[in-house]
Protein backbone atom coordinates (compact mmCIF):
# COMPACT_ATOMS: atom_id res chain seq x y z
CA UNK A 1 0.00 0.00 0.00
CA UNK A 2 2.85 2.61 0.78
CA UNK A 3 3.50 3.56 -2.60
CA UNK A 4 0.25 3.59 -4.19
CA UNK A 5 -1.17 6.56 -5.28
CA UNK A 6 -4.99 6.51 -5.04
CA UNK A 7 -5.90 9.45 -7.18
CA UNK A 8 -3.09 9.49 -9.89
CA UNK A 9 -0.91 7.74 -11.75
CA UNK A 10 2.61 8.82 -11.44
CA UNK A 11 5.50 9.26 -14.06
CA UNK A 12 8.91 10.92 -14.46
CA UNK A 13 9.56 12.99 -17.75
CA UNK A 14 11.79 15.90 -18.52
CA UNK A 15 10.92 19.03 -19.84
CA UNK A 16 13.39 22.36 -20.81
CA UNK A 17 16.05 19.56 -19.28
CA UNK A 18 14.74 19.60 -16.28
CA UNK A 19 13.01 16.17 -14.25
CA UNK A 20 9.33 16.74 -13.32
CA UNK A 21 7.02 14.69 -11.84
CA UNK A 22 3.67 14.19 -14.20
CA UNK A 23 0.77 13.16 -12.54
CA UNK A 24 -2.34 11.97 -14.28
CA UNK A 25 -6.06 10.89 -12.90
CA UNK A 26 -6.81 7.40 -12.50
CA UNK A 27 -9.84 6.33 -14.53
CA UNK A 28 -10.96 5.17 -11.21
CA UNK A 29 -10.09 8.65 -9.35
CA UNK A 30 -14.07 9.30 -8.98
CA UNK A 31 -14.95 6.09 -7.31
CA UNK A 32 -12.13 5.95 -5.01
CA UNK A 33 -13.02 9.73 -3.94
CA UNK A 34 -16.41 8.42 -3.13
CA UNK A 35 -15.31 5.50 -1.24
CA UNK A 36 -12.86 7.56 0.85
CA UNK A 37 -15.37 9.98 1.66
CA UNK A 38 -18.23 7.15 2.90
CA UNK A 39 -14.29 5.71 5.21
CA UNK A 40 -13.73 9.12 6.40
CA UNK A 41 -17.54 10.04 7.71
CA UNK A 42 -18.41 6.11 8.65
CA UNK A 43 -15.44 6.29 11.12
CA UNK A 44 -16.16 9.60 12.42
CA UNK A 45 -19.45 8.53 12.90
CA UNK A 46 -18.23 5.23 14.97
CA UNK A 47 -16.18 7.30 17.24
CA UNK A 48 -18.91 9.52 18.56
CA UNK A 49 -17.72 12.68 16.32
CA UNK A 50 -20.34 12.94 13.63
CA UNK A 51 -18.17 15.18 10.47
CA UNK A 52 -18.68 16.36 7.43
CA UNK A 53 -18.12 14.67 4.33
CA UNK A 54 -14.57 15.90 2.84
CA UNK A 55 -14.58 18.06 0.22
CA UNK A 56 -13.41 16.83 -3.32
CA UNK A 57 -13.89 17.09 -6.53
CA UNK A 58 -13.04 20.69 -7.32
CA UNK A 59 -11.63 21.52 -4.11
CA UNK A 60 -8.88 18.94 -4.86
CA UNK A 61 -7.77 21.07 -7.80
CA UNK A 62 -7.76 24.17 -5.83
CA UNK A 63 -5.90 22.82 -2.79
CA UNK A 64 -2.99 21.95 -5.63
CA UNK A 65 -3.01 25.30 -7.23
CA UNK A 66 -0.67 28.00 -6.79
CA UNK A 67 -2.61 29.90 -4.19
CA UNK A 68 -3.18 27.21 -1.99
CA UNK A 69 0.63 26.69 -2.24
CA UNK A 70 1.51 30.15 -1.36
CA UNK A 71 -0.72 30.00 1.66
CA UNK A 72 1.07 26.96 2.62
CA UNK A 73 4.28 28.81 2.38
CA UNK A 74 2.95 31.59 4.06
CA UNK A 75 2.97 29.29 7.63
CA UNK A 76 6.34 27.71 6.72
CA UNK A 77 5.37 24.67 4.62
CA UNK A 78 7.57 23.81 1.56
CA UNK A 79 5.52 22.26 -1.52
CA UNK A 80 7.53 21.66 -5.03
CA UNK A 81 6.96 24.14 -7.40
CA UNK A 82 3.55 23.78 -9.50
CA UNK A 83 4.34 23.95 -13.40
CA UNK A 84 1.08 23.38 -14.99
CA UNK A 85 -2.39 22.13 -13.60
CA UNK A 86 -5.75 21.15 -15.35
CA UNK A 87 -8.28 19.06 -14.05
CA UNK A 88 -6.38 16.19 -15.85
CA UNK A 89 -2.90 16.38 -14.80
CA UNK A 90 -0.47 18.05 -12.43
CA UNK A 91 2.85 17.97 -13.36
CA UNK A 92 5.60 19.18 -10.58
CA UNK A 93 9.30 19.59 -10.31
CA UNK A 94 10.86 16.41 -9.48
CA UNK A 95 12.09 16.06 -5.90
CA UNK A 96 15.53 14.16 -6.06
CA UNK A 97 15.45 13.29 -2.48
CA UNK A 98 12.62 11.22 -2.56
CA UNK A 99 9.35 10.44 -0.06
CA UNK A 100 10.00 10.04 3.63
CA UNK A 101 8.84 6.80 4.52
CA UNK A 102 11.85 5.57 2.18
CA UNK A 103 14.38 7.78 3.52
CA UNK A 104 13.39 6.98 7.37
CA UNK A 105 13.90 3.02 6.11
CA UNK A 106 17.58 3.88 5.47
CA UNK A 107 18.76 6.50 7.58
CA UNK A 108 18.93 7.08 11.44
CA UNK A 109 18.29 10.48 10.90
CA UNK A 110 15.23 10.04 12.73
CA UNK A 111 14.45 13.46 14.24
CA UNK A 112 13.58 15.18 10.81
CA UNK A 113 9.91 13.93 11.89
CA UNK A 114 10.22 16.51 14.23
CA UNK A 115 9.87 19.34 11.25
CA UNK A 116 6.76 17.14 10.29
CA UNK A 117 5.22 17.28 13.44
CA UNK A 118 6.09 21.46 13.37
CA UNK A 119 4.22 21.39 9.64
CA UNK A 120 1.16 19.36 11.01
CA UNK A 121 0.55 21.98 14.15
CA UNK A 122 0.98 24.98 11.96
CA UNK A 123 -1.97 23.76 9.58
CA UNK A 124 -4.14 22.78 12.08
CA UNK A 125 -3.26 26.05 14.31
CA UNK A 126 -4.46 27.72 11.03
CA UNK A 127 -7.20 25.93 11.32
CA UNK A 128 -7.35 23.12 8.34
CA UNK A 129 -6.20 19.44 8.48
CA UNK A 130 -4.25 17.98 5.55
CA UNK A 131 -6.10 14.41 6.00
CA UNK A 132 -3.77 12.47 3.82
CA UNK A 133 -1.04 12.94 5.95
CA UNK A 134 0.92 9.82 5.68
CA UNK A 135 5.09 9.80 5.54
CA UNK A 136 5.27 9.48 2.07
CA UNK A 137 3.20 12.75 0.86
CA UNK A 138 6.27 14.33 2.59
CA UNK A 139 9.55 14.64 0.31
CA UNK A 140 13.24 14.95 1.77
CA UNK A 141 15.64 17.36 0.23
CA UNK A 142 18.75 18.22 1.42
CA UNK A 143 16.93 18.04 4.72
CA UNK A 144 14.54 19.61 4.55
CA UNK A 145 10.91 18.71 4.42
CA UNK A 146 8.49 19.28 1.61
CA UNK A 147 5.05 18.24 1.20
CA UNK A 148 3.08 17.02 -1.81
CA UNK A 149 -0.08 15.60 -2.64
CA UNK A 150 -2.42 18.59 -1.27
CA UNK A 151 -5.75 18.09 -2.46
CA UNK A 152 -7.06 16.18 0.51
CA UNK A 153 -6.61 19.22 2.78
CA UNK A 154 -9.95 20.34 4.54
CA UNK A 155 -10.40 24.31 6.22
CA UNK A 156 -11.97 22.60 9.25
CA UNK A 157 -9.73 21.68 12.06
CA UNK A 158 -11.84 19.65 14.41
CA UNK A 159 -11.08 16.94 17.42
CA UNK A 160 -11.23 14.37 15.07
CA UNK A 161 -9.74 15.64 11.42
CA UNK A 162 -6.29 16.36 13.76
CA UNK A 163 -6.60 13.35 15.17
CA UNK A 164 -6.62 12.11 11.62
CA UNK A 165 -3.64 13.74 10.43
CA UNK A 166 -1.88 12.76 13.11
CA UNK A 167 -2.70 8.95 13.38
CA UNK A 168 -2.75 8.36 10.03
CA UNK A 169 1.48 9.80 9.71
CA UNK A 170 2.19 7.80 12.48
CA UNK A 171 0.06 4.59 11.03
CA UNK A 172 1.63 4.77 7.99
CA UNK A 173 5.27 4.06 9.85
CA UNK A 174 4.01 1.46 12.37
CA UNK A 175 5.81 -1.70 9.97
CA UNK A 176 9.33 0.30 10.72
CA UNK A 177 11.49 -1.40 13.40
CA UNK A 178 10.43 -1.09 16.61
CA UNK A 179 13.70 0.77 17.93
CA UNK A 180 13.48 3.38 15.07
CA UNK A 181 9.34 3.87 15.29
CA UNK A 182 9.59 4.82 19.19
CA UNK A 183 12.18 7.65 18.40
CA UNK A 184 9.54 8.52 15.37
CA UNK A 185 7.21 9.09 17.15
CA UNK A 186 8.52 10.90 20.04
CA UNK A 187 10.06 13.74 17.39
CA UNK A 188 6.98 14.06 15.37
CA UNK A 189 4.69 14.46 18.88
CA UNK A 190 7.32 16.89 20.69
CA UNK A 191 7.21 18.88 17.07
CA UNK A 192 3.59 19.05 17.00
CA UNK A 193 3.42 19.94 20.71
CA UNK A 194 3.59 23.84 21.56
CA UNK A 195 4.66 22.73 25.39
CA UNK A 196 5.18 19.13 26.60
CA UNK A 197 2.39 19.39 29.01
CA UNK A 198 -0.11 19.94 26.02
CA UNK A 199 -2.75 17.63 24.95
CA UNK A 200 -2.70 15.79 21.76
CA UNK A 201 -6.16 15.03 20.11
CA UNK A 202 -7.66 11.89 21.94
CA UNK A 203 -8.65 10.03 19.32
CA UNK A 204 -5.35 9.89 17.93
CA UNK A 205 -4.23 6.48 18.73
CA UNK A 206 -7.56 5.20 17.50
CA UNK A 207 -7.34 6.58 14.29
CA UNK A 208 -3.69 5.14 14.00
CA UNK A 209 -4.69 1.31 14.84
CA UNK A 210 -7.55 1.87 12.28
CA UNK A 211 -5.07 2.96 9.51
CA UNK A 212 -2.19 1.05 10.30
CA UNK A 213 -4.32 -1.79 8.92
CA UNK A 214 -4.37 -0.62 5.52
CA UNK A 215 -1.10 1.56 5.21
CA UNK A 216 1.50 -0.78 6.28
CA UNK A 217 3.07 -3.71 4.51
CA UNK A 218 5.11 -5.79 7.54
CA UNK A 219 2.02 -7.04 9.53
CA UNK A 220 4.86 -8.18 12.53
CA UNK A 221 6.38 -4.99 12.92
CA UNK A 222 3.27 -3.47 12.93
CA UNK A 223 2.14 -5.85 15.66
CA UNK A 224 5.56 -5.19 17.82
CA UNK A 225 4.61 -1.78 17.53
CA UNK A 226 1.56 -1.66 18.75
CA UNK A 227 2.19 -3.90 21.60
CA UNK A 228 4.61 -1.33 22.58
CA UNK A 229 3.42 1.69 24.91
CA UNK A 230 2.78 4.52 22.87
CA UNK A 231 4.16 8.28 23.70
CA UNK A 232 0.63 9.74 22.20
CA UNK A 233 -1.38 10.80 25.29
Amino acid sequence: MHFVNWQRDIALSKIDGKMVVIKRNKTVKTINEYLLVFVFTFISIVLLHPTAPLKTGKSILENEGSFSRQKLKDLGIQTPRLIEINKDVIIEEYIDGGNLYRFLQKSNNLEIVYKVGTITRNLHNSGSCFIDNKAQNYLVKDLEIIRTDLGLIQNHATEYTKSVDIGIFLASLLDLDNEKYKIIEKSFLDGYKNDSTDKLPYLSVIVRNIAALVLVSNYYNLAKNLLKKSDIK
